[in-house]
């Protein structure tokens, strides 16, 4: 069951750090203290269990969401019901950031996938901050665009790449963004296949072939080191 309670930061998660949940997305770094509590005092935190839909494509777009803790899935449904994930998000991971821009139905759906807490903000009230403050418009639309751009990312590499190739393209970028060859998968399998349009046995299919190639090594479910980046660069390519 959903829970909601008035957003004093007063959450467990802020209390280990002392670090509020305006506090934890670059969004608001230009804003002043005052201005950060001013938010604080017309959020709420909501709780939803795992399973449950946070949003669905026809709710109103009106609200920022703040992932406190916990993990959650964005995902469109064609219209024959299959599942295309978007993203996974986690914590400090923000969504529904268009309605800081304007207030439009949702087109897609999220669902928590553990149980998760997020500190809703109300896009008005953002927006009287951004005709204050405009530098804190531009760090909005750059992180704005930075989200559209990975998500059209995934979009793409599913018509332009096999599977393989869409395999070896998210590991080379989890390697960059993470800057290590040895990294932890930040979900499940099941999850990464959904991301890139394919099937969960499909996809360890590929990941053990890899390993017996001696480009990556698994460890568990979801530790990978990439031996050999210049080959998995290849099948990329090719």
């Amino acid at each position: 069951m959903l829970l909601e309670t008035g957003c004093d930061c007063g959450c467990d998660n802020c209390k280990k750090n002392g670090v509020t949940c305006v506090d934890k997305i670059s969004l608001f770094d230009s804003l002043t203290l005052d201005q950060k509590n001013l938010i604080l005092s017309k959020s709420i935190h909501k709780n939803y269990e795992k399973g449950e839909i946070i949003f669905s494509p026809g709710d109103p777009g009106d609200n920022l969401y703040i992932i406190n803790s916990g993990e959650v899935k964005i995902y469109k449904l064609s219209s024959q019901g299959k599942q295309q994930t978007l993203h996974v998000l986690g914590p400090k991971d923000f969504l529904g950031e268009h309605a800081l821009f304007e207030s439009k139905p949702i087109m897609n759906s999220a669902e928590a996938m553990k149980k998760t807490n997020i500190c809703v903000l109300k896009g008005s009230d953002i927006r009287d901050l951004i005709l204050q403050h405009p530098e804190m418009g531009l760090k909005i639309l750059e992180q704005y665009a930075k989200k559209n751009v990975q998500i059209l990312d995934i979009v793409e590499s599913i018509g332009l790449y096999d599977v393989e190739q869409r395999i070896a393209k998210y590991l080379l970028d989890l390697s960059r963004e993470f800057s290590m060859k040895s990294f932890r998968l930040p979900f499940s399998k099941g999850t990464l296949a959904s991301i890139i349009g394919t099937s969960q046995e499909t996809l360890s299919r590929k990941l053990s072939s890899l390993q017996e190639e001696g480009i990556i090594a698994l460890t568990g479910q979801r530790n990978i080191e990439i031996l050999d980046e210049t080959r998995l660069s290849e099948i990329l390519e090719n």
